[in-house]
């Protein structure tokens, strides 16, 4: 058998309108030791106009999904490095190189990503953008004589990732060895495959950018995000996986940077991931301080706070929040969830004594509510502010909690999409 390739770039297609112009992108590269996988899906069929022993042509008319056709098309790549390549985009024709060298660099990274351009469905630019008030930069560029903008892509934070709104968008590229690590694609999958392994990959390894784009997405009337009814349920289910994927994406995020992670009021339910922080000795506590008083920690030296019931035991709410604020680093996450004053939770437990609802949070994440404050040091930005009920049980007893995930603002630090009030 002739040497693997290095790259092995992977499509997936449905209705093979666009291939022509992939292949076009891909013969175009400067970079030659690829292969690329393409599985024809659901009847589709198609050659390309000249042989290239490079193309791999598989036709799979079983497998249902998006997420089980790329499990399928990864199980077939040779290649060390496996790059996602949709069916109707175009590669730059430096691509291939440039992602070939950030994995030269980077090796240990999981997933390389770029920045990149919409097109119209014929080619042409596309004038549209996102809501600039979410972070979003755009840039003039010119990628193989296409004049485009671009949105600048966000930095692989934990909040960012967990979103597919902000989290990185084509080209992705990603090592083999991460890819099998975590289990790869999940075959039952239908939408959000992609943030599915991301999340999973950010896990074991970082997300490097290259700073070009390099990658052109065309829009048009059969983008899968364009059907309403599988955009509606891409916007909860996006939401679902961020609730799935935060917490541990915090922990390798912290991990990696040299942060600690905090459980506070570890007596009880203490998970293994974190220091135990709690007033009284015991199992499980590592550090023993009696919140708001002095944490026996640098400022900015903690990633991620893990706050479950705990916020409503200590009775002064300001000095309480300050001071985890004070020891979170630049973009550090505090997770918490608190029983709300929307139902009896709150109120029914005798060592509670402080009470809060999505409210609550205001006077710490948005300008409007904190000036009225002015004891209140801390800055915040809303990862994640929902009520909802834990489990059945919590709904038959009326004992709804509040979630609170909020964002460290402090310089210097990268921008996490979504809007900052503060």
């Amino acid at each position: 058998m002739n040497r693997p390739p290095r790259l092995s770039v992977l499509t997936v297609t449905h209705h093979p309108r666009f291939l022509d112009e992939c292949f076009d992108s891909l013969l175009a590269q400067t970079y030659d030791d690829w292969e690329w996988v393409a599985l024809l899906n659901s009847g589709a069929r198609w050659r390309p106009a000249q042989t290239d022993d490079r193309v791999r042509l598989i036709i799979d008319d079983t497998t249902q999904g998006v997420g089980a056709a790329k499990q399928r098309a990864c199980a077939e790549a040779r290649g060390e490095i496996l790059v996602e390549f949709d069916h109707d985009d175009l590669l730059a024709s430096t691509a291939l190189a440039e992602i070939a060298r950030a994995f030269e660099e980077h090796p240990d990274a999981a997933l390389v990503y770029s920045h990149s351009a919409q097109i119209l469905e014929d080619g042409s630019r596309d004038d549209s953008r996102f809501d600039t008030s979410n972070g979003w930069l755009y840039h003039e560029t010119v990628v193989d004589g296409r004049s485009v903008q671009y949105p600048q892509s966000l930095a692989p934070t934990p909040h960012n990732v967990s979103y597919i709104w902000f989290a990185p968008n084509h080209v992705r590229a990603y090592s083999r060895a991460a890819y099998d690590k975590v289990g790869g694609y999940d075959p039952a999958r239908y939408v959000l495959d992609d943030q599915d392994l991301m999340c999973k990959l950010y896990q074991v390894g970082d997300f490097h950018l290259i700073d070009r784009c390099l990658y052109l997405q065309r829009m048009h009337s059969r983008n899968t995000q364009r059907e309403a009814d599988t955009n509606a349920f891409i916007q909860t289910e996006t939401v679902a996986l961020y609730d799935r994927y935060i917490e541990g994406n915090a922990l390798a995020w912290a991990l990696r940077h040299g942060l600690l992670a905090l459980d506070l009021g570890a007596a009880h339910n203490h998970p293994p991931a974190y220091l135990g922080v709690d007033q009284y000795p015991g199992e499980g506590v590592d550090i023993v301080a009696t919140l708001p008083e002095y944490l026996p920690l640098d400022d900015g030296t903690v990633g991620v706070i893990r706050a479950v019931d705990f916020l409503e035991h200590v009775a002064d709410k300001v000095a309480l929040i300050n001071e985890l604020y004070r020891v979170l680093a630049p973009g550090g996450l505090l997770l918490s969830n608190t029983p709300s004053t929307d139902g009896r939770g709150a109120f029914q437990d005798p060592t509670h004594v402080a009470f809060y609802n999505e409210n609550s949070f205001w006077y710490y994440t948005d300008a409007r509510y904190r000036n009225f404050v002015p004891t209140i040091k801390a800055a915040f930005q809303v990862s994640r502010l929902v009520t909802y009920f834990p489990s059945e049980w919590h709904e038959q007893h009326h004992i709804p909690y509040v979630t609170a995930n909020l964002i460290a603002l402090k310089p210097p630090m990268p921008r996490n999409g979504g809007l900052i009030l503060i």
